[in-house]
């Protein structure tokens, strides 16, 4: 059974979803084909939604985004934007099946300055931590790089796949800004001092990944080998099943976590006891702030956000 969905305007969330059966099929191709195609669709996905994005990057078999959900509606944002992204690699690679795995998407909500740092350092150093480039830098496909938060606007026109010219909700050319979380400008002071904070913990996760790999007496793949591996190829490093998938990441603040899940609770008890009344017929019965699927499918009233 999902995770019942707790969702508020103003929410900065860290997300990632994998392919099906870890295939290669988002790897980047020598014509940045692929990369287009993740660029395009969350430009479009995020202004339609009201997304602002920090920080996204394309894996060869998954892919990570942060982003602040300005309008209450990333569950809606994330089924169009996920579709929109397996459609076009399904026909781009001639692909027979589904592209993305159906397990649900990872989601988790960083609570403090310090924890939404090293997320966004995490999802930057990616490909760096998973061994295929020595410096994230030097990823081929679709990144985010320190300087790009708060100064970059991607600008990619339409693919060429699954998306039909003369729709109007498909422009030739999407922009995406990259913008800063105003978390951090606060935290920080400024734009600038808080690319150092995130520049910083990019710098020691790209260490520490350089020192795994020399323990372990392999090499980085490099940008050359990886450009060079088909999409029907699998990851076979160890998969861990069962592993946690937490909801909050407070990088060590207990307080902070503390809050978080009494407001989740309470949240989960008074949709408990809404649900069972809504159940039970009464249908003029208000669900606590935050309910989505019962709001957006079945039309029940809310209470206003705090």
């Amino acid at each position: 059974m999902t995770r019942r969905r707790y969702v508020a305007p103003g929410r900065v969330t860290c997300n990632d979803r994998r392919t099906t059966h870890r295939h290669y099929l988002f790897t980047p191709d020598a014509e940045r084909r692929m990369e287009q195609i993740f660029w395009y669709c969350l430009a479009v996905s995020a202004k339609k939604y009201g997304i602002v994005v920090h920080v996204a990057v394309l894996m060869s078999t998954h892919f990570h985004y942060v982003v602040t959900d300005v309008l209450g509606k990333l569950p809606a944002f994330r089924q169009e934007f996920h579709r929109m992204l397996a459609m076009c690699t399904k026909e781009f690679r001639d692909w027979p099946e589904e592209v993305l795995s159906k397990a649900p998407t990872g989601e988790h909500e960083p609570l403090t300055p310090k924890a939404l740092v090293r997320q966004m350092a995490y999802a930057i150093a990616n490909p760096s931590a998973a061994g295929a480039v020595r410096y994230s830098k030097d990823w081929p496909g679709a990144k985010t790089l320190v300087s790009d938060i708060g100064s970059r606007v991607v600008t990619m026109e339409r693919p060429d796949y699954y998306l039909d010219e003369h729709n109007e909700d498909w422009p030739d050319v999407a922009t995406l800004p990259i913008e800063m979380p105003d978390m951090l400008i606060e935290a920080y002071g400024s734009v600038e001092a808080a690319r150092a904070e995130i520049a910083k913990e990019v710098s020691r996760l790209e260490h520490e990944a350089r020192q795994k790999l020399e323990a372990e007496g392999r090499s980085f793949m490099g940008a050359r080998r990886v450009l060079r591996i088909h999409h029907t190829h699998r990851a076979s490093s160890r998969e861990e099943f069962g592993a946690r998938n937490p909801m909050f990441a407070a990088a060590g603040d207990i307080a902070a976590l503390r809050a978080a899940i009494r407001v989740r609770r309470t949240f989960d008890h008074e949709y408990d006891m809404a649900l069972a009344k809504w159940t039970s017929g009464e249908r003029k019965v208000v669900f606590p702030a935050g309910t989505w699927w019962m709001r957006v499918h079945h039309g029940v009233r809310c209470h206003p956000p705090p």
